[in-house]
Protein backbone atom coordinates (compact mmCIF):
# COMPACT_ATOMS: atom_id res chain seq x y z
CA UNK A 1 0.00 0.00 0.00
CA UNK A 2 3.12 2.12 0.67
CA UNK A 3 4.60 1.66 -2.90
CA UNK A 4 0.52 2.20 -4.30
CA UNK A 5 0.14 5.65 -1.55
CA UNK A 6 3.74 6.86 -3.24
CA UNK A 7 3.56 6.76 -7.00
CA UNK A 8 -0.83 6.65 -7.13
CA UNK A 9 -0.12 8.85 -10.36
CA UNK A 10 1.95 6.36 -11.98
CA UNK A 11 0.07 4.84 -15.50
CA UNK A 12 1.89 1.69 -14.40
CA UNK A 13 -1.12 0.95 -11.99
CA UNK A 14 -4.02 1.74 -14.08
CA UNK A 15 -4.19 -1.85 -15.15
CA UNK A 16 -3.57 -3.57 -11.91
CA UNK A 17 -5.90 -6.00 -10.29
CA UNK A 18 -8.39 -3.84 -7.62
CA UNK A 19 -6.57 -5.70 -4.76
CA UNK A 20 -3.19 -3.65 -5.77
CA UNK A 21 -5.26 -0.97 -5.18
CA UNK A 22 -7.06 -1.89 -1.77
CA UNK A 23 -3.37 -2.60 -0.39
CA UNK A 24 -4.04 -6.20 0.07
CA UNK A 25 -1.01 -8.38 0.53
CA UNK A 26 -0.48 -11.79 -0.34
CA UNK A 27 -3.12 -11.96 -3.53
CA UNK A 28 -2.64 -13.28 -6.52
CA UNK A 29 -3.25 -10.69 -9.51
CA UNK A 30 -4.00 -13.16 -12.00
CA UNK A 31 -7.27 -14.49 -10.11
CA UNK A 32 -7.80 -10.77 -8.66
CA UNK A 33 -10.65 -8.93 -10.61
CA UNK A 34 -9.87 -6.34 -12.77
CA UNK A 35 -11.31 -2.59 -12.60
CA UNK A 36 -14.50 -1.94 -13.77
CA UNK A 37 -15.57 0.23 -16.33
CA UNK A 38 -16.78 3.20 -14.41
CA UNK A 39 -13.22 3.09 -12.15
CA UNK A 40 -11.14 2.96 -15.55
CA UNK A 41 -12.69 6.08 -16.41
CA UNK A 42 -12.14 7.53 -13.69
CA UNK A 43 -8.95 7.40 -13.52
CA UNK A 44 -8.24 7.51 -16.83
CA UNK A 45 -7.39 3.99 -17.66
CA UNK A 46 -7.56 4.00 -21.51
CA UNK A 47 -6.17 0.48 -22.14
CA UNK A 48 -8.58 -0.44 -19.83
CA UNK A 49 -11.49 1.18 -21.19
CA UNK A 50 -10.63 0.08 -24.32
CA UNK A 51 -10.54 -3.26 -23.83
CA UNK A 52 -14.07 -3.47 -21.31
CA UNK A 53 -15.62 -1.41 -25.35
CA UNK A 54 -13.80 -4.90 -27.01
CA UNK A 55 -15.78 -7.15 -24.93
CA UNK A 56 -19.04 -5.31 -25.00
CA UNK A 57 -19.78 -2.12 -27.01
CA UNK A 58 -23.21 -1.64 -25.32
CA UNK A 59 -21.17 -0.62 -22.08
CA UNK A 60 -21.04 3.24 -23.16
CA UNK A 61 -25.25 3.37 -21.76
CA UNK A 62 -24.83 1.18 -18.98
CA UNK A 63 -25.37 3.58 -15.52
CA UNK A 64 -24.71 2.80 -11.98
CA UNK A 65 -26.39 3.41 -8.80
CA UNK A 66 -26.51 7.46 -9.20
CA UNK A 67 -26.97 7.22 -13.13
CA UNK A 68 -23.52 8.15 -13.79
CA UNK A 69 -22.36 6.76 -17.01
CA UNK A 70 -18.44 5.71 -18.47
CA UNK A 71 -18.53 9.83 -19.82
CA UNK A 72 -19.56 11.19 -17.08
CA UNK A 73 -16.75 10.15 -14.88
CA UNK A 74 -14.15 10.80 -18.15
CA UNK A 75 -15.77 14.39 -18.39
CA UNK A 76 -16.10 14.93 -14.94
CA UNK A 77 -12.40 13.89 -14.33
CA UNK A 78 -11.05 15.29 -17.44
CA UNK A 79 -9.58 12.49 -18.82
CA UNK A 80 -9.55 13.55 -22.83
CA UNK A 81 -8.29 10.39 -24.16
CA UNK A 82 -11.08 8.47 -22.69
CA UNK A 83 -13.78 10.56 -23.87
CA UNK A 84 -12.42 10.82 -27.27
CA UNK A 85 -12.14 6.72 -26.87
CA UNK A 86 -15.66 6.76 -25.96
CA UNK A 87 -17.03 9.33 -28.53
CA UNK A 88 -15.51 7.09 -31.23
CA UNK A 89 -17.71 4.02 -29.82
CA UNK A 90 -20.56 6.30 -29.76
CA UNK A 91 -21.07 7.25 -26.62
CA UNK A 92 -24.45 8.78 -25.85
CA UNK A 93 -23.70 12.79 -24.77
CA UNK A 94 -27.56 13.47 -24.14
CA UNK A 95 -28.15 11.09 -21.21
CA UNK A 96 -28.62 12.37 -17.38
CA UNK A 97 -27.65 11.07 -14.19
CA UNK A 98 -30.10 11.56 -11.18
CA UNK A 99 -29.51 14.78 -10.74
CA UNK A 100 -30.62 15.55 -14.22
CA UNK A 101 -26.53 16.59 -14.93
CA UNK A 102 -25.54 15.64 -18.48
CA UNK A 103 -21.66 14.99 -19.20
CA UNK A 104 -21.26 18.34 -19.97
CA UNK A 105 -22.53 20.00 -17.17
CA UNK A 106 -20.03 17.63 -15.37
CA UNK A 107 -17.28 18.99 -17.26
CA UNK A 108 -18.46 22.54 -16.68
CA UNK A 109 -18.99 22.20 -13.10
CA UNK A 110 -14.88 21.04 -12.79
CA UNK A 111 -13.65 23.54 -15.61
CA UNK A 112 -12.61 21.25 -17.91
CA UNK A 113 -12.74 23.70 -21.15
CA UNK A 114 -11.48 21.60 -23.41
CA UNK A 115 -13.63 18.99 -22.55
CA UNK A 116 -16.74 21.24 -22.71
CA UNK A 117 -15.93 21.74 -26.48
CA UNK A 118 -15.17 17.98 -27.31
CA UNK A 119 -18.53 17.52 -25.74
CA UNK A 120 -20.32 20.45 -27.54
CA UNK A 121 -18.97 19.18 -31.05
CA UNK A 122 -19.98 16.03 -30.40
CA UNK A 123 -23.47 17.08 -30.09
CA UNK A 124 -24.07 17.89 -26.55
CA UNK A 125 -26.88 20.21 -26.02
CA UNK A 126 -26.55 23.30 -24.64
CA UNK A 127 -29.65 24.29 -23.11
CA UNK A 128 -30.58 20.89 -21.34
CA UNK A 129 -31.76 21.52 -18.12
CA UNK A 130 -31.34 19.62 -14.75
CA UNK A 131 -33.56 19.06 -11.69
CA UNK A 132 -32.70 22.15 -10.54
CA UNK A 133 -33.35 23.66 -13.91
CA UNK A 134 -30.24 25.33 -14.89
CA UNK A 135 -28.22 24.49 -18.35
CA UNK A 136 -24.87 24.52 -18.32
CA UNK A 137 -24.22 28.20 -18.32
CA UNK A 138 -25.51 28.02 -14.58
CA UNK A 139 -23.08 25.87 -13.28
CA UNK A 140 -20.49 27.13 -15.09
CA UNK A 141 -21.28 31.00 -13.02
CA UNK A 142 -22.25 29.51 -10.14
CA UNK A 143 -18.53 27.40 -10.11
CA UNK A 144 -16.95 30.53 -10.89
CA UNK A 145 -15.20 29.02 -14.31
CA UNK A 146 -14.32 32.05 -16.73
CA UNK A 147 -12.85 30.00 -19.45
CA UNK A 148 -15.75 27.98 -19.76
CA UNK A 149 -18.15 30.55 -19.80
CA UNK A 150 -16.10 32.18 -22.63
CA UNK A 151 -16.20 28.58 -24.18
CA UNK A 152 -20.02 28.50 -23.65
CA UNK A 153 -20.23 31.90 -25.28
CA UNK A 154 -18.70 31.02 -28.19
CA UNK A 155 -20.79 28.55 -29.35
CA UNK A 156 -23.97 30.69 -28.76
CA UNK A 157 -25.44 29.99 -25.37
CA UNK A 158 -28.46 31.38 -24.39
CA UNK A 159 -26.66 34.16 -22.01
CA UNK A 160 -30.37 35.13 -21.25
CA UNK A 161 -32.08 31.63 -20.43
CA UNK A 162 -33.73 31.96 -17.04
CA UNK A 163 -34.32 29.15 -14.24
CA UNK A 164 -38.21 28.83 -13.90
CA UNK A 165 -37.91 27.83 -10.35
CA UNK A 166 -35.93 31.00 -8.91
CA UNK A 167 -36.66 33.36 -12.29
CA UNK A 168 -32.68 33.79 -12.39
CA UNK A 169 -30.97 34.86 -15.22
CA UNK A 170 -26.77 33.88 -15.10
CA UNK A 171 -26.10 37.28 -14.50
CA UNK A 172 -27.90 37.92 -11.38
CA UNK A 173 -26.30 34.88 -10.22
CA UNK A 174 -22.88 36.39 -10.90
CA UNK A 175 -24.18 39.62 -9.56
CA UNK A 176 -25.30 37.66 -6.32
CA UNK A 177 -22.21 35.85 -6.08
CA UNK A 178 -19.96 39.34 -6.30
CA UNK A 179 -17.96 37.61 -9.02
CA UNK A 180 -17.25 41.06 -10.96
CA UNK A 181 -14.93 39.11 -13.98
CA UNK A 182 -17.78 37.17 -14.56
CA UNK A 183 -20.84 40.02 -14.44
CA UNK A 184 -18.25 41.51 -17.06
CA UNK A 185 -17.82 38.89 -19.00
CA UNK A 186 -21.54 38.36 -19.29
CA UNK A 187 -21.93 41.63 -20.09
CA UNK A 188 -19.69 41.72 -23.03
CA UNK A 189 -21.52 38.44 -24.06
CA UNK A 190 -24.39 40.55 -24.54
CA UNK A 191 -26.43 39.57 -21.13
CA UNK A 192 -29.31 41.93 -21.19
CA UNK A 193 -29.65 44.01 -17.71
CA UNK A 194 -33.28 44.93 -17.92
CA UNK A 195 -34.42 41.91 -16.81
CA UNK A 196 -36.05 40.88 -13.27
CA UNK A 197 -36.28 38.09 -11.24
CA UNK A 198 -40.56 37.46 -10.27
CA UNK A 199 -39.97 39.86 -6.97
CA UNK A 200 -38.96 42.84 -10.11
CA UNK A 201 -35.44 42.67 -8.92
CA UNK A 202 -32.88 43.57 -11.85
CA UNK A 203 -29.29 42.48 -11.70
CA UNK A 204 -28.52 45.73 -9.95
CA UNK A 205 -30.82 45.41 -7.51
CA UNK A 206 -29.58 41.81 -6.57
CA UNK A 207 -25.63 43.19 -6.28
CA UNK A 208 -26.99 45.67 -4.30
CA UNK A 209 -29.21 43.74 -1.66
CA UNK A 210 -26.12 41.08 -1.82
CA UNK A 211 -23.39 43.66 -0.73
CA UNK A 212 -21.40 44.28 -3.74
CA UNK A 213 -22.41 48.27 -4.66
CA UNK A 214 -19.52 48.37 -7.15
CA UNK A 215 -20.88 45.61 -9.33
CA UNK A 216 -23.71 47.52 -9.18
CA UNK A 217 -22.28 50.15 -10.59
CA UNK A 218 -20.73 48.53 -13.18
CA UNK A 219 -23.83 47.14 -14.46
CA UNK A 220 -25.49 50.84 -14.28
CA UNK A 221 -22.61 52.21 -16.49
CA UNK A 222 -22.68 49.37 -19.27
CA UNK A 223 -26.55 49.93 -19.33
CA UNK A 224 -25.44 53.19 -20.08
CA UNK A 225 -23.00 53.46 -22.53
CA UNK A 226 -22.03 50.01 -23.09
CA UNK A 227 -19.27 48.61 -24.95
CA UNK A 228 -18.85 50.88 -27.70
CA UNK A 229 -22.11 53.25 -27.48
CA UNK A 230 -25.69 52.84 -28.12
CA UNK A 231 -26.35 50.11 -30.40
CA UNK A 232 -29.05 50.48 -32.91
CA UNK A 233 -30.39 46.85 -32.15
CA UNK A 234 -31.71 48.21 -28.64
CA UNK A 235 -34.59 50.37 -30.34
CA UNK A 236 -35.28 54.02 -30.65
CA UNK A 237 -35.96 54.51 -26.90
CA UNK A 238 -32.90 52.82 -25.72
CA UNK A 239 -30.96 54.81 -27.97
CA UNK A 240 -32.48 57.81 -27.63
CA UNK A 241 -31.66 57.77 -23.64
CA UNK A 242 -28.32 56.68 -24.13
CA UNK A 243 -28.17 59.58 -26.21
CA UNK A 244 -29.05 61.94 -23.85
CA UNK A 245 -27.13 60.55 -20.98
CA UNK A 246 -23.83 60.68 -23.19
CA UNK A 247 -24.52 63.48 -25.32
CA UNK A 248 -26.52 66.40 -23.54
CA UNK A 249 -24.96 69.38 -24.40
CA UNK A 250 -25.63 70.22 -28.37
CA UNK A 251 -27.63 68.25 -30.81
CA UNK A 252 -25.76 67.36 -33.93
CA UNK A 253 -26.42 69.62 -37.32
CA UNK A 254 -25.74 69.14 -40.66
CA UNK A 255 -24.38 72.10 -42.74
CA UNK A 256 -26.01 75.70 -41.47
CA UNK A 257 -29.48 73.70 -40.49
CA UNK A 258 -29.76 73.58 -36.49
CA UNK A 259 -32.34 71.15 -35.74
CA UNK A 260 -35.43 72.50 -33.43
CA UNK A 261 -35.18 69.77 -30.46
CA UNK A 262 -37.21 71.97 -27.86
CA UNK A 263 -40.36 69.67 -28.27
CA UNK A 264 -39.29 66.83 -29.30
CA UNK A 265 -39.90 64.92 -26.25
CA UNK A 266 -43.62 66.81 -25.73
CA UNK A 267 -46.10 64.03 -26.15
CA UNK A 268 -48.64 65.46 -28.19
CA UNK A 269 -52.37 65.03 -26.99
CA UNK A 270 -54.00 65.81 -30.59
CA UNK A 271 -53.44 64.87 -34.08
CA UNK A 272 -52.37 68.24 -35.39
CA UNK A 273 -49.20 68.35 -33.16
CA UNK A 274 -47.90 65.09 -33.69
CA UNK A 275 -48.17 65.71 -37.38
CA UNK A 276 -46.25 69.16 -36.94
CA UNK A 277 -43.57 67.22 -34.78
CA UNK A 278 -42.76 65.21 -37.85
CA UNK A 279 -42.97 67.90 -40.59
CA UNK A 280 -46.38 66.97 -41.72
CA UNK A 281 -48.79 69.01 -40.99
CA UNK A 282 -49.66 70.04 -44.52
CA UNK A 283 -51.60 66.20 -44.37
CA UNK A 284 -53.56 67.67 -41.58
CA UNK A 285 -56.59 68.52 -44.13
CA UNK A 286 -56.64 65.41 -45.55
CA UNK A 287 -57.15 63.85 -41.91
CA UNK A 288 -60.17 66.06 -41.25
CA UNK A 289 -61.81 64.94 -44.61
CA UNK A 290 -61.50 61.74 -43.20
CA UNK A 291 -62.98 62.29 -39.75
CA UNK A 292 -59.41 60.89 -38.58
CA UNK A 293 -58.28 61.91 -34.78
CA UNK A 294 -55.26 60.99 -32.81
CA UNK A 295 -56.86 58.11 -31.38
CA UNK A 296 -57.61 56.23 -35.15
CA UNK A 297 -54.18 57.39 -36.54
CA UNK A 298 -52.38 55.72 -34.05
CA UNK A 299 -54.08 52.70 -35.19
CA UNK A 300 -53.14 53.19 -38.65
CA UNK A 301 -51.55 51.02 -40.92
CA UNK A 302 -49.12 51.42 -44.02
CA UNK A 303 -52.24 50.35 -46.04
CA UNK A 304 -54.56 52.19 -44.61
CA UNK A 305 -52.58 55.49 -45.06
CA UNK A 306 -52.67 54.99 -48.64
CA UNK A 307 -56.38 54.51 -48.81
CA UNK A 308 -56.58 57.75 -47.17
CA UNK A 309 -54.68 59.62 -50.09
CA UNK A 310 -51.61 59.81 -48.95
CA UNK A 311 -49.55 58.57 -51.88
CA UNK A 312 -46.38 59.46 -51.25
CA UNK A 313 -43.92 56.99 -50.05
CA UNK A 314 -42.03 59.20 -47.37
CA UNK A 315 -44.61 61.10 -45.81
CA UNK A 316 -46.13 57.13 -44.90
CA UNK A 317 -42.83 56.06 -43.93
CA UNK A 318 -42.58 58.86 -41.55
CA UNK A 319 -46.25 58.43 -40.60
CA UNK A 320 -45.54 54.75 -39.93
CA UNK A 321 -42.53 55.35 -38.10
CA UNK A 322 -44.00 57.87 -35.91
CA UNK A 323 -47.22 55.47 -34.98
CA UNK A 324 -44.35 52.79 -33.87
CA UNK A 325 -42.98 55.17 -31.94
CA UNK A 326 -45.52 56.31 -29.60
CA UNK A 327 -46.63 52.50 -28.78
CA UNK A 328 -43.10 52.18 -27.97
CA UNK A 329 -42.62 55.33 -25.68
CA UNK A 330 -39.71 56.06 -27.68
CA UNK A 331 -39.53 60.25 -28.74
CA UNK A 332 -40.62 61.19 -32.15
CA UNK A 333 -37.14 62.87 -33.16
CA UNK A 334 -35.51 62.26 -36.16
CA UNK A 335 -32.30 60.91 -36.14
CA UNK A 336 -30.00 58.12 -38.66
CA UNK A 337 -29.33 56.46 -35.66
CA UNK A 338 -32.82 55.34 -35.46
CA UNK A 339 -34.07 54.97 -39.34
CA UNK A 340 -33.12 51.06 -38.94
CA UNK A 341 -35.12 51.05 -35.33
CA UNK A 342 -37.94 53.12 -37.12
CA UNK A 343 -37.69 49.94 -39.64
CA UNK A 344 -37.96 46.93 -37.36
CA UNK A 345 -40.67 49.17 -35.16
CA UNK A 346 -42.77 49.61 -38.09
CA UNK A 347 -42.17 45.58 -39.30
CA UNK A 348 -43.11 44.55 -36.24
CA UNK A 349 -46.60 46.66 -36.12
CA UNK A 350 -47.16 45.12 -39.59
CA UNK A 351 -46.47 41.65 -38.12
CA UNK A 352 -48.64 42.10 -35.47
CA UNK A 353 -51.25 42.89 -37.58
CA UNK A 354 -50.68 39.97 -39.36
CA UNK A 355 -50.36 37.88 -36.55
CA UNK A 356 -53.47 39.15 -35.43
CA UNK A 357 -55.56 38.10 -38.47
CA UNK A 358 -54.01 34.65 -38.04
CA UNK A 359 -54.90 34.35 -34.64
CA UNK A 360 -58.79 35.44 -36.01
CA UNK A 361 -58.51 32.72 -38.74
CA UNK A 362 -57.11 30.00 -36.31
CA UNK A 363 -60.13 30.25 -34.19
CA UNK A 364 -62.34 30.18 -37.11
CA UNK A 365 -60.98 27.40 -38.33
CA UNK A 366 -61.04 25.66 -34.83
CA UNK A 367 -64.74 26.93 -34.80
CA UNK A 368 -65.67 24.99 -38.37
CA UNK A 369 -63.58 22.06 -37.07
CA UNK A 370 -65.77 21.77 -33.94
CA UNK A 371 -68.99 22.18 -35.66
CA UNK A 372 -67.91 19.40 -37.98
CA UNK A 373 -67.11 16.94 -35.53
CA UNK A 374 -70.71 17.64 -33.99
CA UNK A 375 -72.21 16.97 -37.15
CA UNK A 376 -69.69 13.90 -37.42
CA UNK A 377 -70.35 12.30 -34.62
CA UNK A 378 -73.89 13.28 -35.24
CA UNK A 379 -74.08 11.62 -38.79
CA UNK A 380 -72.37 8.46 -36.72
CA UNK A 381 -75.41 8.01 -34.27
CA UNK A 382 -77.43 7.76 -37.71
CA UNK A 383 -75.44 5.33 -39.19
CA UNK A 384 -75.11 3.24 -35.75
CA UNK A 385 -78.71 3.54 -35.76
CA UNK A 386 -79.16 2.59 -39.48
CA UNK A 387 -77.75 -0.68 -38.77
CA UNK A 388 -79.56 -1.81 -36.35
CA UNK A 389 -82.74 -1.16 -37.95
CA UNK A 390 -81.08 -2.27 -41.47
CA UNK A 391 -79.89 -5.79 -38.96
CA UNK A 392 -83.45 -5.90 -37.73
CA UNK A 393 -84.97 -6.25 -41.45
CA UNK A 394 -82.68 -8.33 -42.20
CA UNK A 395 -84.06 -10.91 -39.18
CA UNK A 396 -87.54 -10.16 -40.43
CA UNK A 397 -86.67 -11.52 -43.79
CA UNK A 398 -85.46 -14.59 -43.02
CA UNK A 399 -88.31 -15.36 -41.02
CA UNK A 400 -90.57 -14.21 -44.05
CA UNK A 401 -88.14 -16.76 -46.13
CA UNK A 402 -89.45 -19.63 -43.74
CA UNK A 403 -92.79 -18.40 -44.45
CA UNK A 404 -92.97 -18.12 -47.64
CA UNK A 405 -91.33 -21.43 -47.78
CA UNK A 406 -93.43 -23.55 -45.50
CA UNK A 407 -96.37 -21.68 -48.29
CA UNK A 408 -94.84 -23.09 -51.01
CA UNK A 409 -94.92 -26.63 -49.35
CA UNK A 410 -98.69 -26.20 -48.69
CA UNK A 411 -98.94 -24.86 -52.31
CA UNK A 412 -97.41 -28.17 -53.81
CA UNK A 413 -99.24 -30.29 -52.02
CA UNK A 414 -102.54 -29.19 -53.19
CA UNK A 415 -101.52 -29.14 -56.75
CA UNK A 416 -100.71 -32.48 -55.77
CA UNK A 417 -104.35 -33.34 -54.89
CA UNK A 418 -105.24 -31.36 -57.36
CA UNK A 419 -103.59 -33.41 -60.34
CA UNK A 420 -104.74 -36.92 -58.63
CA UNK A 421 -108.93 -36.04 -58.42
CA UNK A 422 -109.23 -36.25 -54.86
CA UNK A 423 -109.70 -33.06 -53.71
CA UNK A 424 -112.64 -31.74 -56.82
CA UNK A 425 -112.79 -28.42 -54.85
CA UNK A 426 -109.17 -27.23 -55.67
CA UNK A 427 -109.01 -25.79 -59.12
CA UNK A 428 -105.76 -26.65 -60.59
CA UNK A 429 -105.59 -23.32 -62.47
CA UNK A 430 -106.12 -21.30 -58.71
CA UNK A 431 -103.42 -23.77 -57.13
CA UNK A 432 -100.72 -22.90 -60.46
CA UNK A 433 -101.26 -19.12 -59.75
CA UNK A 434 -100.77 -19.31 -56.08
CA UNK A 435 -97.29 -21.81 -56.63
CA UNK A 436 -96.20 -18.17 -59.57
CA UNK A 437 -96.79 -15.93 -56.41
CA UNK A 438 -95.65 -17.67 -54.08
CA UNK A 439 -91.88 -17.98 -56.32
CA UNK A 440 -92.35 -14.38 -57.17
CA UNK A 441 -92.20 -13.27 -53.75
CA UNK A 442 -89.07 -15.57 -52.24
CA UNK A 443 -87.46 -13.87 -55.31
CA UNK A 444 -88.43 -10.78 -53.71
CA UNK A 445 -87.50 -11.77 -50.51
CA UNK A 446 -83.97 -13.04 -51.54
CA UNK A 447 -82.84 -9.55 -53.09
CA UNK A 448 -84.67 -7.67 -50.12
CA UNK A 449 -82.50 -9.87 -47.64
CA UNK A 450 -78.90 -9.77 -50.17
CA UNK A 451 -80.13 -5.82 -49.77
CA UNK A 452 -80.04 -5.76 -45.84
CA UNK A 453 -77.17 -8.18 -44.97
CA UNK A 454 -75.03 -6.69 -42.54
CA UNK A 455 -71.87 -8.29 -43.93
CA UNK A 456 -71.96 -6.90 -47.06
CA UNK A 457 -70.14 -3.49 -47.40
CA UNK A 458 -72.24 -0.41 -48.43
CA UNK A 459 -71.68 2.64 -50.46
CA UNK A 460 -71.84 3.86 -54.19
CA UNK A 461 -69.33 1.39 -55.68
CA UNK A 462 -71.70 -1.60 -53.85
CA UNK A 463 -72.96 -3.57 -57.02
CA UNK A 464 -75.78 -4.79 -54.89
CA UNK A 465 -77.18 -0.98 -54.92
CA UNK A 466 -81.29 -1.61 -56.26
CA UNK A 467 -80.66 0.72 -59.15
CA UNK A 468 -77.33 -0.51 -60.56
CA UNK A 469 -79.28 -4.05 -60.67
CA UNK A 470 -82.62 -3.11 -61.76
CA UNK A 471 -84.63 -4.05 -59.21
CA UNK A 472 -88.35 -2.88 -58.80
CA UNK A 473 -90.71 -2.61 -56.20
CA UNK A 474 -92.60 -6.14 -57.03
CA UNK A 475 -94.99 -4.64 -60.14
CA UNK A 476 -96.44 -8.01 -60.96
CA UNK A 477 -97.29 -8.77 -57.17
CA UNK A 478 -101.14 -10.04 -57.25
CA UNK A 479 -103.24 -7.29 -55.12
Amino acid sequence: MVELEETWTEKSFYDRPLTVWLGEDGCDEKSSPLLDVFTAASIGSYQRVKDILKEEKNVCNHKNQGGWTVLMYAAYYAHSEVISLLLEANAPVHLCNNDGCNALMLAVMCGNDNIVEMLIKAGSILETRDNRNWTALFHAVNSGHHSVVETLLKYRVNINSCDRVRGMTPLMYAAQLGDARMVSLLLRGGAVVSLTNPQGHTAVRIAKDAGFPDIAATITQWDHQGLSGPSLFDGPAAVEARRTHLQPQTPRTRGNVVPSLDNANVQPTDLETLLDQIGLSSYMSIFREQDVDLQIFLTLTDQDLKECGIQKLGPRRKMTSAIARWHSNAPLRSTPECAYADKLEVEMQELGVKLTEALQTLQQTKTQINQENNLRVVTEGWVVEARGRLHECHQLCQILIEQVAAACHCASVLSAQASLGTSPLIQPALISTIVDTMALIAAQVDTLMALTDPSVPRGPSNLTSPRKQGYRSCPNTPR
